[in-house]
């Protein structure tokens, strides 16, 4: 697995979900979704590690090399997707 990981974001309908494209397969299990911080909390090594590691996730869908973030409605989007990314390359390292 490559330890250099690019990510792009894409705007949803809704204003507090996110997504998040990355040039790695963050998952092989088809669709992750985790509803809650105590759902994330228990799933796989990367959910625990962005509902621990990075503030103002509510929930979180990964398929593929996507995430599909829901965000607390006063998150900035700005500091939160740093903060994604930065847990992201640490996680490859």
């Amino acid at each position: 697995m490559s330890e250099y990981i690019t990510i792009e974001t894409r705007a949803t309908g809704d204003p507090d979900v996110l997504e998040i494209v990355t040039n790695q397969q963050l998952t092989d299990a088809g669709v992750e979704v985790y509803s809650s911080f105590e759902e994330g909390d228990q799933g796989s090594p990367i959910a625990q590690m962005l509902f621990s590691g990075v503030e103002g996730i509510t929930a979180l869908t990964i398929t593929g090399g996507t995430l599909t973030i829901t965000r607390q409605p006063d998150a900035p989007w700005e500091a939160l997707v740093d903060d994604v990314r930065d847990a992201l390359r640490d996680f490859f390292l």
